[in-house]
């Protein structure tokens, strides 16, 4: 449950909604919440479901195996890969990256200006 300077994000339920995370502990909470969700828990994965399906709201991670986590110049495998897709593509929807890694993050928002940032565990989400 979201404290005082927690965000809420209130998501129509008729949005389509993915989601990029390779942790089932964090896919499980997102499920709780949304489970008409999509998910991916690899870079590969999340692409090609992007390219073939439309999407309102997309929540990203980065560090998407324990190899990667530390490693903001990998360019694959990663949601930074992902976010290259989103704006090489033009998606229009809302982005949420949810990352703790602070110098990934900022990268990424580079990548997807219009995206909010939040870090995983300062966020809720409830359909309505």
């Amino acid at each position: 449950m979201p404290g005082s300077d927690e965000v809420t994000f209130h998501i129509p339920s008729h949005w389509r909604v993915f989601v990029l995370d390779d942790t089932e502990e964090r896919l499980r909470w997102f499920r709780e919440r949304v489970p008409k969700m999509r998910s991916a828990k690899t870079a590969e994965a999340a692409i090609q479901i992007l390219a073939a399906e439309q999407f309102d709201l997309i929540f990203l991670d980065h560090d998407l195996s324990w190899e990667d986590a530390g490693f903001p110049e990998r360019q694959h495998g990663n949601g930074k890969e992902v976010a290259r897709f989103l704006a090489r593509t033009g998606f229009a929807g809302r982005v949420v990256i949810h990352s703790k890694n602070e110098d990934v993050v900022r990268v990424m928002a580079r990548l997807l200006p219009a995206a909010t940032i939040e870090r995983f565990g300062d966020f809720d989400i409830s359909e309505s």
